[in-house]
């Protein structure tokens, strides 16, 4: 499956158009297509300094009009996550990150409550153990190389910011290696909100090599087009993280100032 000329370790521009809104969800279509790309930008899919195609390009793939897509982008620039040049050579230009500060993260995982994360869990189970299937069935050698690229650069990963980015590009990879656009933009809104909650300090450096394990042996079953095995192995992945997540929440509502 070919999609863009990323490299086989990086998830890019190339699928941008992985990012279009694949049903109404009640809010107006540019302010859908905003935080499509705003959580690309957040996840680490799209990268600063990164050029975003054409308006003309870029409307096309999403699937919009070029002034919806002119409200998404202005939306964008307002907060400093892009800027636009005009002329020659000018374009949408991804110039900073929306990455979710710890002490932000931390806040938001300790004011979920324990079913709001077994929810967030569950359905990242339920995206990540179709998309190994699938990857399993329908993936080439071009998929598996990329997703080992993803699984390597996971293991090199020195930082929450990193982690954080390289194991939304790995689950989004798997999406891309299903050939589904819905499971991929299902993955992004996952990665999202549930990758700023996993990946904190201290616990983090706990969970990131057993992760790094389990991203490798996802990957040599679907090598193997074994559909059962890679499912199985997603599942178990997914629900470490979510208990990986469950416990940092409940470790920070135990270490909460008790009211007065």
């Amino acid at each position: 499956m070919t999609q863009g000329t990323e490299d086989a370790g990086t998830v890019t521009a190339g699928y941008i158009g992985l990012l279009a809104p694949s049903e109404p969800d009640g809010r107006a279509l540019a302010e859908q297509v905003a935080h499509q790309l705003e959580t690309a930008i957040t996840i680490g899919l799209l990268n600063d300094g990164e050029r975003l195609p054409s308006e003309a390009d870029l409307s096309a793939q999403l699937g919009v009009s070029t002034i919806t897509l002119r409200q998404a982008l202005a939306s964008l620039r307002s907060r400093g996550l892009i800027a636009t040049r005009r002329g020659r050579g000018g374009g949408s230009i991804v110039c900073g990150t929306a990455a979710v500060p710890v002490d932000e993260a931390r806040r938001r995982l300790r004011d979920k409550s324990t079913e709001e994360l077994r929810d967030l869990g569950d359905f990242c189970s339920a995206v990540a153990t179709a998309s190994a299937r699938l990857a399993a069935l329908r993936a080439d050698g071009e998929d598996v190389q990329r997703l080992r690229g993803l699984c390597e650069e996971f293991r090199l990963a020195d930082s929450v910011d990193a982690l954080r980015r390289d194991d939304s590009r790995f689950h989004i990879g798997l999406g891309v290696a299903a050939q589904s656009r819905r499971l991929v933009a299902a993955t992004v809104q996952i990665q999202g909100e549930l990758t700023p909650l996993l990946w904190l300090p201290p616990a983090h450096q706990s969970r990131a090599g057993a992760a790094a394990r389990e991203h490798a042996e996802i990957v040599d079953a679907i090598a193997a087009g074994d559909a059962a095995r890679a499912q199985a192995l997603a599942v178990a992945h997914c629900e470490r993280d979510a208990e990986t997540v469950i416990d940092g929440h409940l470790e920070l509502v135990l270490a909460a100032p008790k009211p007065t």
